[in-house]
């Protein structure tokens, strides 16, 4: 069909019905289409508060300047957890704070911007505020703000555990109990999606996802799966991770934390995981829908599998058999051949026995397609920002998405020494330890990432680059000289930040498209009370 529709061009072409500039963009995106595997998923937005990072670009800029977000726990914070511990009568000398990758605040919310009262916000756990925020953001940042997804089939998949130790339902029935009753809603795990489908009346399917380490990829696994099926248009896939008490008895380590709280992936001296927080969210959509509409496009998601350990040495033990299998189910999935995977970001939990069994499982998944030696590069963000637990994954995936957005493979900190159980030069990876440019050679830019559950249930997933399409504009009516630039925002303040922000990315994207910029603004944001409008060129 695409040849015929080829044909009907250069026709209409030779006939004088349609002008040569126009037949190439038309050509050219047919071709994106022909292009274009049905079963391709555009990740069109993306949003994040992350340690050290309010923004995508914030935590980008942190991964590959080599940042170590692990630090003491904020004063403030000490301050709130030190508050309750001494209103329980609990002695806090016997505890301790952990050193960890920390938000910057879990405690400030707009609760106005959601239609909430003061009240009804302080009840609700930091969680559901964090995840709305960054939701929000993330809507926005596709262009798909506002209204502009009411009454649509998008579906909404969130990793998360409620954490009993981190329950802020067990600090509310500690402190005021008549106020259970107003709090139940913003503490089920369950409302976290559903409160953002009801705030703006999305149809598709909306639930939280519990696989351990491994909920968040699974999530958007799932995500993918929905939109593929037909019971999404669009998908959110998120994760959360909060440590409301950051403070611990010797007693209460699960066992896989590390001695310094520093995470060393692959190195000799790794002893275990430190501890970070954080969510992020990504927007899903058809890649050729995607195409269609004129999406920004930050990457593609070319195949995504999910298995079980099954019976292993132990109930949380990794099972290598079952890690080989799923990656090659994933690149079977994708259609690509392994030698083209030039970057993995890794579970890579720094533990004595994961990371050895992590990369047996990934050597004798690339042995059934290649015999090549180090040609891979691989690496984890664990290493920056210790263990997100369920939001391990889609920080993974976030990472190795901006590492292809912006062609750079990003390092990985704390290796020195090579771990001795693993014989690096036999595999098909090495451990990437400086920023370098992501060369390929007459293929596309490739990736996996993986997240492991000590559940058992592990993901794969496989990422693919889309390519520059420079010029492409939503707006094809490019005969306006001075377009026409609109913000809003529901205090002065917001229209401020707001305003700030577009300065800085002018300043840091010289070669933006205007029209798209303008059309963005104007189409892809809710309309608030403060507004402001210019002519602009």
């Amino acid at each position: 069909m695409v040849e015929e529709l080829y044909k009907l061009i250069l026709q209409n072409v030779s006939e004088g019905k349609i002008d040569k500039e126009n037949a190439v963009q038309i050509c050219a995106k047919l071709k994106q289409y022909a292009t274009a595997k049905k079963n391709d998923i555009a990740i069109i937005g993306l949003a994040a508060r992350l340690p050290m990072a309010d923004s995508i670009e914030e935590f980008w800029e942190n991964i590959k300047n080599k940042a170590n977000c692990i630090i003491e726990c904020p004063p403030l914070r000490k301050e709130d957890v030190l508050r309750y511990l001494n209103y329980k009568g609990i002695d806090d000398e016997e505890r301790y704070f952990a050193k960890a990758a920390y938000l910057r605040e879990i405690d400030r919310f707009d609760y106005n911007f959601f239609r909430l009262t003061p009240k009804e916000a302080s009840l609700m756990g930091p969680e559901q505020r964090l995840f709305l925020e960054t939701a929000w953001e993330a809507l926005e940042d596709a262009g798909y703000g506002g209204p502009a997804l009411a009454g649509s089939k998008t579906g909404i998949y969130v990793g998360y555990y409620a954490n009993a130790r981190d329950s802020y339902s067990k600090i509310i029935y500690d402190v005021e109990p008549s106020a259970i009753p107003l709090s139940i809603t913003g503490n089920v795990p369950a409302v976290i999606p559903g409160r953002l489908s009801y705030l703006l009346n999305l149809k598709g399917p909306s639930m939280v996802i519990d696989t351990a380490c491994s909920s968040s990829l699974v999530a958007l696994h799932l995500a993918c799966n929905a939109i593929k099926s037909g019971e999404c248009d669009l998908a959110i896939a998120g994760g959360i991770k909060i440590n409301i008490l950051p403070v611990f008895t010797l007693d209460e380590k699960l066992g896989i934390e590390s001695s310094d709280w520093q995470t060393r992936t692959f190195d000799d001296h790794a002893d275990g995981s430190g501890i970070g927080e954080g969510v992020v969210v990504a927007l899903l959509k058809p890649l050729a829908q995607a195409v269609e509409d004129q999406d920004h496009i930050y990457a593609v998601i070319k195949g995504s599998v999910i298995n079980q350990d099954g019976a292993s040495n132990g109930l949380t033990a990794p099972n290598p058999a079952a890690q080989a299998e799923l990656i090659v189910k994933a690149l079977e999935e994708a259609g690509v051949n392994p030698e083209t995977i030039s970057y993995i970001e890794a579970h890579g939990t720094g533990t004595e026995l994961g990371d050895p069994i992590e990369l047996k499982g990934l050597a004798d998944a690339f042995k059934k397609y290649t015999n090549k030696k180090q040609f891979c590069a691989i690496g984890s963000v664990k290493s920056n920002i210790g263990h997100l637990y369920e939001c391990a994954g889609l920080t993974g995936l976030l990472k190795a998405v901006l590492a292809l957005k912006n062609k750079e493979i990003p390092p990985t900190i704390n290796f020195n020494t090579p771990n001795r159980k693993i014989s690096f030069e036999r595999l098909p990876v090495y451990v990437n330890t400086k920023l370098r440019k992501w060369e390929t050679t007459g293929y596309p830019r490739r990736c996996g990432v993986s997240s492991f559950g000590m559940s058992g249930t592990n993901c794969h997933v496989i990422l693919e680059e889309y390519p520059d399409q420079p010029g492409q504009s939503k707006v094809q009516n490019t005969a306006l000289a001075f377009p026409v630039f609109t913000l809003s925002a529901k205090t002065v303040e917001a229209l401020d930040t707001l305003v700030q922000k577009y300065r800085e990315y002018v300043d840091e994207n010289l070669d933006f498209d205007l029209n798209s910029v303008c059309y963005t603004a104007n189409t892809g944001r809710g309309s608030y009370r403060y507004r402001v409008a210019i002519i602009v060129r």
